[in-house]
């Protein structure tokens, strides 16, 4: 059932505070991992979560049909219809990611890699299976509006993954690990078939069904598949390249930007359905500057006062939590800086979607993966190692923003040249912003509290003082958020 108009804001609310909840028992729960671990270990496990992710896309559109067009039907009174897509995308899954599971434990069997990942690869096969469940109960979830179950969802799904990982990490090692995640993901699942009133259905023809779902949603996961990609091309890079060790102290250095990855993400979640619902009733021109000028302009002033803090405190936080990972503290740096061009491709690319050029988009993205890969390569075989690395998935997120601004570069067009020139203000910001973090890091302080507390204040100083001086200038700047929030605590 829908719920009631009235409880919406209601639900929506504790689904966004469960998903907070969710990321801050998950930073508890990520930094258990490399430190009950050794580096190698945690090499593999930074790999294995890779398998779940990419078998995400493994359901080829299907899940995508659902939850665009399943809310689409409804509107049309077409009830059985949109009923039906909730069996062919539960169905459809299943079997794709049931022909995923079989491949991983086959390469299991095959023999030639160590004891840890073979165990890892067949607990994955059960993950995705799990998973196949799990996501297509949501993507239906999020169509009939029941954020309070997956609310509950993600409570459940922390604080069990969490304290699973301090009851069996600790006690059975790696194998521990691994069964934490089954546990926790068959918990969900449980949760999900007694509370979501989803009864699959088999359909009249399955076949043809799944076929027509993903023939509709391809075209639309095809786009988020390439770019997630080149977001983690980076660890398969450094695993093949380097080795599981390497990988291992790379893995703390994204588990440490993550956060600030999900921040562009979750704000287009909430700017994408606006900008969809305005399509088709506002002025072309209006739309470009609201939906692009203005949150890409915001995104590289604020950006940058997120960066810095988090690449400038990184050297104490591994000294205090993570000492074995000393490794890891430049590419976490490096890292931080790319966050800039990822979060400003994530703007264009809802605008790209907007004006339906994602084929031609998700067609250009690989020529962006095979230079990342290219430059990977070849810094580290001038010796850069880790930091090289690092430096080339940055460069993999300034070309993909590149490619999205020269994809809308038509409609970009029609705007007035002085408009167009804001977005110039990109390149000189994320050279400073660079710049900034690795002057104030030389300086002779120590990396104690005081001294990172003093970096860090100096750095959102200078920062807030270019804010201040931009505005003047930049019409399409807004102000600075907390603001709002000093007068929503009134």
């Amino acid at each position: 059932m829908e719920p009631r108009r009235a409880d919406f804001s209601t639900t929506l609310t504790r689904y966004l505070s469960s998903k907070i909840t969710r990321q801050l028992i998950g930073a508890i729960t990520a930094f258990l991992r490399p430190r009950l671990l050794t580096p190698e270990l945690f090499g593999v496990w930074t790999l294995l979560k890779l398998v779940p992710q990419y078998a995400s896309y493994a359901h080829l559109g299907a899940r995508t049909t659902l939850r665009v067009y399943y809310p689409w039907h409804l509107a049309r009174g077409e009830g059985e219809r949109a009923e039906s897509l909730v069996s062919g995308a539960i169905l459809t899954t299943l079997l794709l990611d049931l022909l995923v599971a079989g491949a991983l434990i086959l390469i299991a069997l095959r023999g030639g890699q160590g004891e840890a990942l073979r165990l890892g690869l067949t607990a994955m096969a059960g993950v995705v299976l799990l998973q196949a469940w799990h996501h297509t109960a949501f993507a239906a979830l999020k169509a009939r509006h029941r954020f309070d179950l997956i609310g509950r969802a993600n409570y459940l799904e922390s604080a069990l993954l969490l304290a699973t990982t301090l009851a069996l990490l600790p006690t059975l090692g790696f194998p521990g690990l691994l069964l934490s995640l089954l546990i926790t993901e068959a918990a969900v699942g449980v949760l999900l078939w007694q509370q979501a009133g989803i009864v699959p259905r088999w359909p009249a023809r399955p076949l043809r069904l799944g076929g027509e779902m993903i023939r509709r949603g391809w075209p639309i996961m095809s786009l988020e598949l390439a770019m997630m990609l080149v977001v983690t091309a980076d660890r398969v890079m450094a695993w093949v390249l380097l080795g599981a060790g390497a990988l291992g102290h790379y893995g703390v250095a994204v588990m440490i930007v993550g956060f600030l990855r999900n921040i562009p993400g979750t704000a287009r979640e909430i700017l994408e359905p606006r900008l969809m619902g305005e399509l088709a009733d506002a002025d072309r021109n209006q739309l470009l500057r609201e939906h692009l000028l203005r949150p890409a302009l915001n995104a590289v002033f604020l950006m940058p006062l997120l960066i810095g803090p988090v690449a400038l405190a990184t050297p104490l936080a591994i000294d205090w939590l993570l000492p074995r990972y000393q490794a890891a503290i430049v590419p976490t740096q490096i890292l931080a800086c790319g966050i800039h061009f990822l979060a400003l491709a994530l703007v264009l690319r809802s605008l790209v979607v907007a004006f339906e050029q994602q084929r031609r988009a998700a067609l250009l993205v690989p020529v962006v993966l095979v230079g990342e890969g290219m430059s990977a390569w070849l810094a580290v075989r001038l010796g850069w190692g880790l930091p090289g690395i690092a430096g080339a998935s940055v460069l993999g997120f300034a070309l993909l923003f590149m490619l999205f601004r020269r994809i809308l570069r038509p409609q970009l067009d029609h705007l007035e040249r002085s408009e167009r020139r804001q977005l110039d203000w990109i390149w000189p910001l994320f050279v400073l912003n660079g710049t900034l973090i690795w002057t104030l890091s030389l300086l002779p302080l120590g990396h104690g509290p005081v001294a990172t507390a003093l970096r860090i204040l100096v750095h959102i100083a200078l920062l807030l003082l270019l804010h201040r001086l931009a505005r003047t200038r930049l019409a399409l700047l807004s102000p600075l958020p907390w603001r709002r929030l000093l007068r929503l605590r009134r």
